[in-house]
C-alpha cells in the first residue's frame, strides 16, 4: 500500500529544530532559529516556500528535497538581500507504517526481503546470530541449509518499533558440517551465503582480524574489507567507531539508527559482514559526542540503538551494565570491553569497578592458549599522554595497574592487547617487570585504525619507549594468527594496509606470556 510522504513532524536542521505539519498540499512550520517560520507547496517529495524570522526581520524563499520515508532533506536558503545557503535535515521520530515510514535509509536494499544486512554476528561450534533489517513488519523467513541435506527454518515477525531490525538465533547445528543460509518472504529471496561456525575450543588454530574508525560510509569502493574478507578469519571485531554520529544523529533514538544504518549499508562492508562471523564494541563516535564519557545524557538511548544493531550473544551481565561480554574462538579467548559506558573523567574510570572485577575474574577462569583483551581505548601507550590522547594510562592509571598487576599476581598466561581509535597503527610491546624469583609476563598490544578514515599522521616514534612499529599514513587492519603449533611463535601481531600489504609483524611466544 502507497502512503503519501510523511512531511509532518520535527526535524534537526541547520537552523535549530523544525516543527512541519500538512493540509492537502499545503506546508506549515516553525524552526527555533530566531523564532522562524516556514510555509510552502508539496509537490513530488519536494517543498517549496518562503520563510521570516521575526526575531531578525528576515526573509526569503527555500526548497527543501526529501528522500524515501522523509527521513532526510537536502535544502537551499535564499534570503531577500541575496545570500544564500544550505538547509538540510534529518527527522527525529520514525512515523508508524500506515503513516507511510520508512525503517531504513542511506543505502538500503531497493528490492527483496530486506532492507539492511544480513550480518552473521557471535557464533559457536554449534550455533549462530544473524543480523537483518527487514522490509517492514511481514513475517520473515531464515533458513539455513546443510551440506547432508538437512534444512532449518526460523519464522520471526519484525516489529516496528526495532526499527525491523531482527537476530535470528539457530542453534544445535552440526559442527562437523558445511552450512549456508538466505532470508525469504513475500518480497523475495535473498542470495545464499556460507554460514561459519566456531573452530573447536580444542582447535589449535585461529584468526582473527580486527579494525576501528569507519567514516566513510558513502564510498561505494572501499578494498580494505575485501582485503580482510581474503584473510578467511574466523572472527571479525569492530574496536568502535563503526559509525560516526555527528550533532545531529546523538538527538533521538531514531537518529542514532539511522547513522547505524547508513554504516551498515555500505556495499564493501556489506560484502564481508554477510559470510564472516563480526562483532562489535562501541567508542565514543558511535556513542555519542567526541570524547564522551558516562555523564553523557543520551547514552540509554545509544545502547538500545547500539544493541539492536549488532548481534554479539550477550552485553553485560544479569547484574552489571555495559556493552562488554567474552567470546570463545577456538584457542582463543575474546574480552571484549566497553570503555564509554563508566568512563568518567573526574573519578578516573574507563571500565569501572564492576567491570574491571568481571574482566580479571574471566581471564582468571578462561582455558584458553591466548586470551586477547580488545580495547577500544589504547591500553599501554606512554606517548598518549604527554599528547593528551585517550587511553588507559592517562584516564584509567590506576585500573590499569590494578589489571597488569593481577595478571601477574594469578598468572594469567597468554594475554595480548588490541584496540583502536587513534587513526594510526601502534605495535607496544612492555618486557616482563622482574618479580620475586624471575619475571612477570610480557605484555603486547596491537592498535589498528582507521579502517576507513584519514590517517592522524602524526608520529610517535621515539616518544614512547614501549613502541615497537608505527604506521601512520594509511588505512590499516590489523590480523591475530595464532597457531600452537608454531612452536616459539604462536602468536604472529600483523598489520596490513587496505590492499592486504604487510607494515608490520611480529612474533610473539606464548612461553613469554606468562610468569617466567
Amino acid at each position: 500500500m502507497n502512503h503519501p510522504l510523511p512531511i509532518c513532524g520535527s526535524y534537526y536542521t541547520d537552523f535549530g529544530i523544525l516543527h512541519l505539519s500538512l493540509v492537502g498540499d499545503s506546508v506549515e512550520g516553525t524552526y527555533t532559529h530566531h523564532d522562524g517560520h516556514v510555509k510552502g507547496t508539496l509537490r513530488d517529495g519536494s517543498i517549496s516556500g518562503t520563510w521570516v524570522q521575526r526575531g531578525n526581520a528576515v526573509e526569503g524563499t527555500f526548497q527543501f528535497d526529501f528522500d524515501h520515508g522523509a527521513n532526510h532533506f537536502q535544502g537551499q536558503w535564499t534570503a531577500t538581500d541575496g545570500r544564500s545557503g544550505t538547509w538540510n535535515g534529518v527527522r527525529l521520530r520514525l512515523p508508524q507504517e500506515n503513516e507511510g515510514g520508512f525503517p531504513g535509509g542511506w543505502g538500503s536494499h531497493s528490492a527483496g526481503p530486506l532492507l539492511a544486512g544480513p550480518m552473521i554476528g557471535e557464533v559457536g561450534e554449534r550455533d549462530a546470530r544473524i543480523w537483518v533489517q527487514a522490509r517492514g513488519t511481514s513475517p520473515l523467513t531464515l533458513v539455513v541449509e546443510s551440506a547432508d541435506g538437512q534444512t532449518r527454518r526460523i519464522v520471526r515477525s519484525p516489529e516496528w518499533g526495532d526499527w525491523s531490525c531482527i537476530v535470528f538465533h539457530v542453534d544445535d547445528l552440526r559442527p562437523d558440517a558445511t552450512h549456508s543460509y538466505w532470508l525469504e518472504n513475500e518480497h523475495g529471496q535473498t542470495p545464499v551465503y556460507p554460514l561459519p561456525l566456531a573452530p573447536s575450543a580444542s582447535a589449535r588454530a585461529v584468526r582473527i582480524a580486527i579494525g576501528s574508525c569507519f567514516k566513510w560510509y558513502w564510498r561505494q569502493d572501499l578494498p580494505i574489507f575485501d582485503s580482510i574478507a581474503n584473510e578467511r578469519p574466523e572472527c571479525f571485531v569492530m574496536l568502535g567507531d563503526n559509525t560516526y554520529y555527528g550533532a545531529p544523529d546523538w538527538q533521538t533514538e531514531h537518529t542514532m539508527m539511522l547513522a547505524q544504518l547508513r554504516a551498515r549499508n555500505n556495499p564493501s562492508l556489506a560484502r564481508i559482514i554477510a559470510q564472516f562471523p563480526t562483532l562489535g564494541v562501541w567508542d565514543d563516535h558511535d556513542f555519542g559526542p567526541n570524547d564522551a564519557d558516562s555523564r553523557f545524557p543520551g547514552k540509554d538511548m545509544s545502547m538500545r540503538a547500539f544493541r539492536r544493531s549488532w548481534a554479539n550473544a550477550r552485553w553485560g551481565t544479569s547484574g552489571i551494565a555495559g556493552l562488554f561480554s567474552s567470546v570463545r574462538v577456538g584457542p582463543a579467548e575474546l574480552f571484549l570491553l566497553d570503555s564509554r559506558w563508566y568512563r568518567n573523567a573526574s573519578a578516573k574510570t574507563l571500565l569501572g569497578k564492576e567491570q574491571l572485577e568481571w574482566l580479571i575474574d574471566a581471564l582468571t577462569q578462561s582455558d584458553a592458549a591466548m586470551k586477547i583483551v580488545a580495547s577500544p581505548t589504547q591500553v599501554l601507550a606512554e606517548a598518549a599522554v604527554r599528547k593528551q590522547w585517550e587511553c588507559f594510562r592517562l584516564n584509567a592509571p590506576g585500573e590499569l595497574d590494578f589489571l597488569l598487576r593481577e595478571i601477574e599476581n594469578r598468572n594469567i598466561r597468554g594475554v595480548v592487547f588490541v584496540s583502536g581509535d587513534l587513526h594510526m597503527a601502534n605495535l607496544f610491546h612492555c618486557e616482563g617487570r622482574r618479580l620475586p624469583g624471575g619475571f612477570g609476563p610480557d605484555f603486547w598490544e596491537l592498535t589498528a585504525s582507521p579502517l576507513a578514515n584519514e590517517p592522524w599522521m602524526e608520529s610517535i616514534d621515539d616518544e614512547d619507549p614501549g613502541l615497537v612499529s608505527e604506521c601512520i599514513d594509511s588505512c590499516n587492519y590489523g590480523i591475530v594468527d595464532i597457531d600452537l603449533d608454531r612452536v616459539g611463535a604462536e602468536v604472529r601481531l600483523i598489520c596490513k594496509n587496505e590492499r592486504g600489504e604487510v607494515l608490520f609483524e611480529q612474533p610473539v611466544a606464548l612461553d613469554t606470556l606468562g610468569i617466567r
